[in-house]
């Protein structure tokens, strides 16, 4: 299933929150998120997220991946416990530019109590920009039973 379609002049996909980012890279950014489970994601691309050929630095997509995924699996774990990426991959497919609204979609593989496993894509209208695909370690000392 494809993400939704986005007007590129919206402020916002429809039926999408907002989430206010906090961190050292992307503090104070507001990504969007939806669907029941968050499994939807979007973000409006800036020029400053762009290199010096005009496209989105592969930097970005990948930071954007990673808020993406360890946001989708905390949601679908207890609210104590805590999580770090073990495993990132991007595979580039297609550019981006700035004004683009970046699209994605994520799937569960595996929630597990010690390692979680998900995967998806970012589109920017009907093109596939990116697969991503992450791993999870849950910490032992999260409260969590191992």
């Amino acid at each position: 299933m494809l993400p939704p379609k986005v007007d590129e002049h919206s402020a916002a996909p429809e039926g999408f929150v907002p989430r206010v980012l906090r961190g050292p890279f992307f503090g104070g950014r507001t990504v969007f998120t939806g669907g029941v489970l968050t499994d939807l994601f979007a973000a409006r691309i800036t020029g400053d997220d762009c290199n010096g050929l005009g496209i989105t630095h592969g930097g970005v997509i990948a930071t954007l991946a990673d808020i993406f995924v360890v946001g989708f699996i905390a949601a679908q774990l207890p609210a104590h416990a805590r999580l770090v990426t073990a495993s990132l991959s991007v595979d580039y497919l297609g550019p981006s530019r700035g004004g683009d609204w970046l699209l994605g979609r994520i799937h569960a593989h595996r929630i597990g109590r010690r390692q979680c496993v998900a995967s998806g894509e970012f589109r920017v209208g009907e093109r596939t920009v990116a697969l991503i695909k992450a791993s999870c370690a849950i910490l032992a000392d999260s409260g969590t039973p191992q």
